[in-house]
């Protein structure tokens, strides 16, 4: 199985859809990359409320250039900057 966000066959991590309610969240399969952009694009706030399907997140305005972007490469490891929204929500 591959990437449920970018589609790539590549090496997946298990992403909850409800952060901080991981004994009862649905979970996604999610390659390093895209799971690392995920959460330096949305706060878990915004993941519980917003972004809880798989569906939602493949269609977030906010991550589509991202996910065009990788779904056409071979990388398996990006280095990624949280937005200035997340940097401001954990301090």
């Amino acid at each position: 199985m591959g990437c449920e966000l970018c589609g790539r066959e590549i090496e997946t991590t298990t992403h909850h859809l409800i952060p901080k309610n991981r004994k009862e969240s649905p979970t996604v399969q999610l390659c390093q990359p895209c799971h690392k952009q995920v959460h330096a694009t949305f706060t878990h706030h915004e993941l519980r409320q917003e972004y809880d399907t798989i569906e939602a997140l493949r269609e977030a305005e906010r991550l589509q250039s991202f996910v065009n972007w990788i779904s056409r490469t071979d990388k398996t490891t990006i280095r990624v900057d949280d937005s200035e929204r997340v940097r401001r929500w954990r301090d």
